[in-house]
């Protein structure tokens, strides 16, 4: 794919990564989940929510807090954050 100059490239969606390492997490299929729901009613606990975190700093660079997950309430919060983050950046 050819871009003119100074334009960006869009990043890979990021959603599909943060469904994948969610249900990691939970033990569960990522088709089981929704982008909607929220991370408590999911079952994410802070303890998982630190394994969590640390996957995604791993593949997504991302430098959320528990505190910030929480506050964000859903993965689709959650992905769009980390999206604005990566156009930003």
């Amino acid at each position: 794919m050819t871009t003119e100059p100074g334009t960006r490239v869009p990043p890979e969606p990021v959603e599909p990564v943060v469904m994948r390492l969610l249900a990691e997490i939970l033990y569960v299929e990522p088709e089981t989940l929704s982008l909607d729901t929220g991370f408590a009613d999911l079952g994410l606990d802070s303890i998982l929510a630190v394994e969590y975190l640390a996957q995604l700093k791993r593949e997504l660079g991302a430098t959320e807090t528990v505190e910030s997950l929480l506050d964000l309430g859903t993965p689709r919060a959650l992905a769009e954050r980390l999206r604005h983050r990566t156009l930003a950046g």
